[in-house]
């Protein structure tokens, strides 16, 4: 899978394509490529997904919606990450280009007790689950859900069927997570595992490292491969790919793209 997050400035059917071209079988979609495929490239919903079942590809995911925590005043106001959208513009969206999922994450930077992301979490799984979509909870190694072991704890009291985390290697690395807490969480629920890479020594920025200073899986000391391997011993089988921004992807996403893919299979092994 082609995670938007690799090419988020390539308009759509250049997006479709890279990733069509390289051999990738599904991508995920932010709100902007969405709205910006039908403002600027004038296709509707239906021609958009008409154009990824020409080329092969599937919408699997859309990242990812923060309309589950109440907004809090401690939380920062100029957070980058924050979607305007609210869960029902992601469901829709969703709905119409064929995708199951719909990634969720805190995105207000503000400080929740643990039943408040609970009840906030269990009823975007009820209203998605109204639309029969999954929600897949992705913890951030620089927000509130930080680790494994908390984003599991908040899918597993929600008691929501529809339910799922995503495994970023990056964010497991740099949150602290262990392969310990791994142990806890049934295989079945990880539905998504995004590959990226970097040094062993944490930045002061870790937000600007996650959107700018990733490098390609296998080149760095995140020992990605051996992550791997332990998440296949537990039994995890969902979809994987990178999650790695490279600014040369806008100029050549096709050249891009095939890198992206090398470099994810150098890993699988």
């Amino acid at each position: 899978m082609l995670y938007a997050g690799c090419l988020p400035a390539v308009p759509f059917r250049g997006f479709i394509g890279a990733a069509a071209s390289a051999g990738f079988s599904a991508v995920s979609m932010w709100p902007l490529m969405y709205r910006r495929a039908q403002s600027r490239e004038g296709l509707t919903p239906v021609e958009m997904r008409a154009v990824a079942a020409e080329a092969g590809v599937r919408v699997a995911c859309f990242e990812s919606c923060g309309d589950w925590l109440p907004l809090n005043e401690d939380g920062p106001t100029n957070n980058v990450f924050r979607v305007e959208w609210s869960r029902h513009d992601f469901f829709q969206a969703a709905m119409e280009l064929g995708a199951d999922t719909v990634a969720a994450s805190d995105m207000t930077g503000g400080t929740f007790s643990h039943q408040q992301s609970v009840d906030g979490f269990a009823q975007l799984c009820a209203d998605a689950e109204s639309h029969g979509l999954l929600v897949a909870l992705e913890f951030i190694g620089f927000s509130g859900i930080k680790d494994l072991a908390t984003a599991w704890s908040i899918v597993r009291d929600s008691r929501a069927a529809n339910a799922r985390l995503v495994f970023d290697v990056c964010h497991f690395r740099r949150g602290g997570s262990t392969l310990e807490q791994l142990r806890d969480v049934p295989p079945h629920l990880i539905t998504d595992i995004q590959l990226a890479d970097g040094p062993t020594s944490a930045p002061d920025d870790l937000l600007n490292e996650a959107m700018y200073g990733r490098t390609l899986p296998g080149t760095g000391d995140f020992a990605v491969a051996d992550l791997l391997a332990a998440l296949d011993a537990h039994g995890v089988t969902g979809r994987i790919g990178p999650e790695i921004f490279l600014p040369e992807g806008t100029e050549a996403p096709d050249a891009t793209a095939a890198m992206l893919i090398e470099a994810t299979r150098q890993v699988l092994g």
